[in-house]
């Protein structure tokens, strides 16, 4: 299309529309000139079509048209230009003037993102900061996680603002970047200062601080790494936005990492025994009791909490099966947004498809309007428009239904002089040597199945003619390949996550069966969020609640998105509950004693950690982006599930079930020391 036949997919829309004139009208005509006049003259401004020289520029009604402004930039670079061309469009006096397109959707879309962010960070950082005191009760311990949570992401948007000096980076960066380092900033740093905190009272600063890093500091080390490790692989796939977004989440993981080895400990080095300074006073409960209690109660009875659990958590992935994964368009923006509003005018004017066919580009290795070129075009189209998805075809050989095969072949017989004014024009915009190209309306919106299948459709018949390259391109093709190619190189990075997570946990717990465990939880909490994702956003129920418009679809990289990111995250907690219950067991050697103590001392604290990650995460659901609010729900719903129904039940009762094999690894293994079995010795 930009090569062959010069076209830039780069345009602006400015619609015109009146309930009364008719776009032929006089009146209706003067105005949009008069209005369009400075345009042409604006820096980017590649040429202007109005809609006097296109009569598919006018809705079928009449009383709507459009002005299509065709820039020389693509459309992701194009908004800088926007503000020159919106001011040089004139008003009209008796008509209602939107400007919609990709440009202006792109402008939308970064101005909407930083709005969302503001609004999150408004939100989430003093309902962080109350739980933190709650935790705590004492506003110095709380104040040290709300440091390093902003410190690293502070420090990691200067990086990136440095990095997107070079090279492009997503917009949803930045949102990315905040959720995570908020989340896991404060996360961290509350395990180590809740650690220190119970050490600090055995002895010096000095050993409390070596006993933290060692334990609770050696489990944030494990854990930033399973994060990294899903986000990075983010990096293999093809598309910018997933590689910037994995660049991203990773480096902010390893900044909040760096941070809590070295900046927090520092802190709490300086605090010392002051870190309970500025107590709060709160009711006093016996938390760690209450958590005591449930592990054995759980533990009594194992199967009886596995089988009613494990039937929840299939329930609430269940709608999942039923997902249709789909690219986004205007329609994820709010409808008061300009680029949604007029991109809803245009589907209600012209008709769902219209604004965005299915393009197919057709070369030959002879001149595209040769006879027997013309003739096959003419048979591709007729073959082609029987399908009742299809509401016309807009080529050369489709000027008139009611000219045959024939009488084109003797239209087009002299390229060079076309008898008839408007084939000739039409040969001029659409052909080029051996090219041409055609455009396929579809009844549906582009993004449908329906559409989709056309593009299928198009595809199988181009293989009838083989002297022929046939290209598809449009919003329906794009959805096509895009989830093609996202879900072929899905399966490599879920098997590069599982492996090298399953290899740190091995390594930090020494245990053959807890990594592999551990793997099958997190598996259940993903599948929980990806059910409510379905059931909120493609099926639209709460709608209404979180005030968005039902897509109909899920955008196809968020589940992908949402693996790689809550793999991870999710496994934050397994790690935490895990390494404490590790070290109860290698200080009793019983498994069912080591379970309960490790939920204990670690249940309060998981709670309250992931009770900040839900805060932050639904701080996005305000956001007016539905990927974004999408997005944070999603990690909402897998974060509280996990620390939830999985870590307080699921855990100890699958622990109980699996007795010392939960501990077992061969002697053999060089993972630093062998594993301790309940008579010392390692198991195998």
């Amino acid at each position: 299309l930009q090569t062959d036949l010069g076209q830039n997919l780069s345009a602006l829309q400015v619609v015109y529309s009146s309930p009364t004139l008719m776009a032929g009208d006089p009146r209706f005509v003067a105005e949009v000139q008069q209005s369009m006049a400075g345009v042409p003259a604006q820096p980017g401004v590649q040429r202007v079509v109005l809609h006097m020289a296109n009569p598919r520029q006018v809705a079928p009604d009449g009383h709507t048209a459009y002005e299509q402004v065709v820039l020389s930039s693509t459309p992701e670079d194009s908004p800088g230009l926007l503000p020159g061309i919106q001011a040089a469009i004139g008003p009209a006096a008796h008509l209602q003037v939107t400007v919609a397109g990709g440009p202006v959707f792109y402008s939308d879309i970064v101005r909407l993102t930083s709005s969302d962010l503001r609004r999150a960070e408004t939100v989430a950082l003093p309902i962080a900061a109350i739980v933190l005191v709650l935790v705590f009760g004492s506003a110095v311990a709380a104040g040290v996680p709300l440091v390093i949570g902003g410190a690293s992401v502070l420090i990691t948007l200067a990086l990136i603002a440095l990095i997107a000096q070079f090279t492009q980076m997503s917009i949803f960066v930045l949102n990315v970047a905040t959720m995570l380092g908020l989340g896991l900033g404060v996360d961290y740093a509350l395990f180590v200062t809740n650690r220190f905190r119970e050490e600090i009272g055995r002895g010096s600063v000095e050993h409390a601080l070596a006993a933290t890093m060692a334990t609770a500091g050696r489990a944030v080390f494990f854990s930033g790494l399973t994060v990294c490790v899903g986000l990075l692989a983010l990096v293999s796939f093809d598309f910018m936005m997933l590689r910037t977004e994995g660049l991203a989440g990773s480096l902010v993981v390893f900044m909040t990492v760096i941070g809590a080895m070295t900046l927090l400990p520092a802190i709490l080095g300086v605090l010392g025994s002051r870190i309970n300074a500025l107590a709060v006073r709160l009711p006093a409960a016996n938390v760690g009791r209450f958590w005591h209690t449930l592990a054995y109660r759980v533990m009594a009875r194992p199967v009886a909490v596995i089988v009613p659990v494990l039937a929840v958590l299939l329930v609430l992935g269940w709608p999942v099966q039923n997902i249709d994964l789909s690219s986004p368009d205007a329609s994820i923006l709010p409808p008061g947004v300009p680029s949604r509003q007029g991109f809803d005018q245009l589907q209600q004017a012209f008709g769902p498809g219209a604004l965005d066919p299915t393009i197919v580009v057709i070369t030959s290795g002879t001149p595209i309007l040769s006879s027997d070129n013309i003739g096959q075009l003419y048979d591709f189209t007729q073959r082609l428009s029987r399908d009742l998805r299809i509401a016309r075809i807009d080529s050369v050989v489709t000027i008139d239904p009611r000219l045959t095969k024939a009488q084109y072949q003797l239209l087009y017989a002299n390229p060079a002089s076309i008898p008839d004014r408007y084939a000739q024009a039409l040969a001029a915009s659409t052909t080029r040597g051996h090219t041409a190209v055609l455009d396929v309306i579809s009844r549906y919106p582009s993004l449908s199945a329906e559409s989709r299948g056309i593009v299928a459709e198009t595809r199988e018949l181009a293989r009838q003619y083989p002297g022929w390259q046939v290209q598809v391109d449009g919003g329906a093709a794009e959805v096509t390949d895009v989830v093609d190619r996202l879900y072929s190189q899905f399966p490599v990075a879920i098997l590069f996550i599982t492996v090298s997570t399953y290899v740190l946990l091995l390594v930090l717990l020494r245990s053959l069966v807890l990594p592999l465990k551990a793997l099958l939880m997190n598996a259940l909490s993903l599948i929980a969020s990806y059910g409510a994702l379905v059931w909120v956003f493609q099926e639209g129920h709460l709608s209404g609640l979180l005030h968005f418009a039902p897509l109909g679809f899920i955008e196809a990289s968020l589940p992908i998105v949402m693996f790689c990111t809550l793999f991870g995250l999710s496994m934050d907690y397994e790690v935490f509950l895990l390494s404490r219950i590790k070290e109860a067991y290698e200080a009793t050697g019983d498994n069912t004693r080591s379970v309960a103590e490790g939920l204990q001392s670690s249940g309060k604290i998981i709670t309250s950690a992931a009770l900040i990650v839900v805060c932050v995460s639904l701080s996005f659901v305000s956001a007016d982006i539905v990927l974004i609010k999408a997005l944070g729900l999603g990690v909402a719903v897998a974060v509280a599930v996990d620390a939830t129904i999985v870590r307080a039940l699921l855990v100890p009762a699958t622990m109980r079930l699996l007795g010392k094999w939960n501990w077992w690894l061969p002697g053999a293994m060089p993972l630093g020391g062998p594993a301790p079995s309940p008579s010392g010795r390692g198991l195998g």
